[in-house]
């Protein structure tokens, strides 16, 4: 898996928006092929990077120098670290309102849309790109030989298409990527409590954070706690699953469950290095349900569909793993990390769809068979965009 140029499915989207809008804002977390696709689609623009130290230098201590050498067709990537660009840019847009004008890049979501909002409403069009989603990954050969090696591997571009060692990226992303982007952001002071919250999170993912509990077991402030998951949002490092609303008589239970982007970074801060101890790990399970919630994630969002998603628990403890809202329809999906079906798989949905009949239930599981029955749908985790 050596150099393989792999097309990515938001550059359709990309392409028709710099017909209509002078600015296009791709965000997304480091290392997701935001400038490789950029300067793939758009082979004519001019590309700096907000990185190097000279350009920085060059955009924060002279920008009107800046804009006079890169006045249109240009793609400035690392936006956010001058934020000075974004009030000229729209000063210039407003003069002379050219489709396509300026291409932004960035992998601080905060920093990205608090500019956008302040200085860009109306004049940009915003879209996130994240590691591949299943349908990017078919290029790979082998990719999905099994769920284990699809969890191992992660889905970063830069790690699949040049076979870096797992424990050699992944270990590198963390110190040299999310440390550092939340040392940009905030003092944290002492980094060996934040690896210690990484490895903490990790082992909690797939389940609702209490913020409590994590400021007890690392002896640090709750507003600190929460301060590091925000940035870990912020930097596309983990998300949240929110609790379906819809009232069923039962009182929900209103903290949403976090899971984290990338399989490959979470096996590794579980310490998950080879496939068979994945597959004993009384983790697996958890990772199963992560693939498939971030896989409709990122697919969604590489199409510019609205998430929408959400688990389902009450105060009974009664739950549902995921739940898709698109218009009127309402979608039910149990994952199950089992090779085998059991009927008992659909207990839960079932009772649910007891109280309304008009939602629907979907199975997705390790097993090979796909089955479309008249009350639910079973289907292998590869199909589950068929």
């Amino acid at each position: 898996m050596v150099n393989i140029m792999i097309d990515r499915e938001l550059s359709k989207h990309v392409r028709k928006a710099v017909t209509y809008y002078p600015v296009i804002s791709v965000s997304g977390p480091r290392q997701a092929g935001k400038s490789t696709m950029l300067k793939n689609t758009f082979t004519g623009y001019d590309y700096v990077s907000l990185e190097d130290p000279d350009m920085y230098d060059f955009a924060s201590t002279d920008t009107r120098g800046f804009f006079e050498k890169y006045k249109e067709g240009v793609i400035i990537d690392e936006a956010q670290k001058v934020p000075v660009l974004f009030s000229f840019i729209q000063s210039n847009v407003d003069d002379k309102r050219i489709p396509g004008r300026y291409i932004l890049s960035g992998s601080q979501n905060y920093l990205m849309h608090r500019n956008i909002a302040q200085s860009l409403a109306g004049r940009v069009d915003v879209s996130t790109l994240f590691p591949f989603d299943f349908e990017e990954m078919s290029s790979i050969a082998n990719w999905d030989d099994s769920i284990e090696k699809v969890m191992l591997n992660g889905f970063y571009p830069g790690r699949l298409t040049l076979d870096i060692p797992l424990r050699m990226f992944y270990s590198n992303y963390i110190k040299t990527y999310i440390e550092r982007d939340v040392s940009d952001l905030v003092n944290v002071g002492n980094l060996t409590t934040f690896r210690t919250f990484l490895k903490l999170i990790a082992y909690k993912c797939g389940t609702q954070i209490k913020l409590t509990d994590l400021s007890n077991d690392l002896n640090i402030s709750a507003n600190t706690v929460k301060m590091w998951i925000d940035i870990l949002e912020s930097s596309y490092i983990i998300f949240m699953l929110p609790s379906y609303n819809r009232n069923f008589g039962k009182r929900l239970l209103k903290t949403p469950k976090l899971y984290f982007y990338d399989t490959g970074l979470l096996c590794h801060l579980l310490g998950l290095s080879d496939e068979i101890k994945l597959r004993d790990s009384e983790k697996f399970g958890m990772l199963f349900e992560n693939v498939v919630i971030a896989e409709k994630v990122k697919f969604k969002a590489h199409r510019q569909k609205d998430p929408d998603m959400f688990f389902f628990r009450d105060s009974n403890g009664f739950e549902v793993d995921l739940i898709e809202v698109e218009g009127m329809n309402v979608d039910m999906f149990e994952l199950k990390s089992g090779q085998t079906f059991k009927s008992d798989f659909l207990a839960s949905m079932k009772k649910l769809k007891s109280k309304d009949t008009s939602l629907n239930m979907h199975l997705i599981y390790n097993g090979k068979e796909n089955v479309s029955l008249a009350d639910f749908e079973v289907m292998n985790w590869r199909n589950i965009h068929a």
